[in-house]
Formats: structure tokens, C-alpha cells, sequence
């Protein structure tokens, strides 16, 4: 079958077309915007003073608000916001 421009679309002469490159290209382009945009969406802010911090950081760099403590009871690191530790399932209490 063949299409406008001359070309089959399962043949080998396709992939030869400046068509098929251009799509391709496009196609890439989009994706990585689209990967860059939700990256800088999902990067992880202090709940105190909104600064972007890694998800490894214990407390925040700007306004030393604590991100992240050690659970009393099997040391792991855990978050200040949950409420049981999921590791050793002990009941965490703790001030924010």
C-alpha cells in the first residue's frame, strides 16, 4: 500500500523520507520537554519556608525546619509527618 508521497509505511523506503525523521524528531523533543517540566514539578520543598531540598536532606538548609528524624525504636530514617514508623511499625510522636 502505498502512501501520498510515494512510500510504503511497512516497507523499507519509509525510514529513507525526510517524514519519518521529522515525526521521530518531534516526537523526541516533545517527550523530553514534557520529562523536564514534571521533574521540576516533582522536586520536594520545605512545608516551613518553601525552599527546594533533596529528599535526603534531615532538615532544611535555609530555615533548619527538620524534614526528616530517626525512628526511636529500629533508627531508621522516617519522616516527621507519618505516624507510625513503616519499618518496625512503632507509633511515632513527634513535634513539629
Amino acid at each position: 500500500m502505498n502512501c501520498i508521497w510515494g512510500y510504503t509505511w511497512h516497507g523499507y523506503y519509509f525510514y529513507h523520507s525526510w517524514l519519518f525523521w521529522l515525526i521521530l524528531s518531534a516526537g523526541l523533543s516533545a517527550a523530553t520537554l514534557f520529562y523536564l517540566f514534571f521533574q521540576k514539578r516533582r522536586q520536594k520543598k520545605c512545608p516551613n519556608c518553601s525552599t527546594p531540598v533533596e529528599s535526603a536532606f534531615l532538615q532544611c538548609p535555609e530555615c533548619g525546619h527538620g524534614l526528616q528524624t530517626h525512628c526511636p525504636d529500629c533508627y531508621r530514617i522516617v519522616d516527621r509527618l507519618w505516624k507510625t514508623c513503616p519499618y518496625c511499625e512503632k507509633s511515632l510522636h513527634f513535634k513539629i
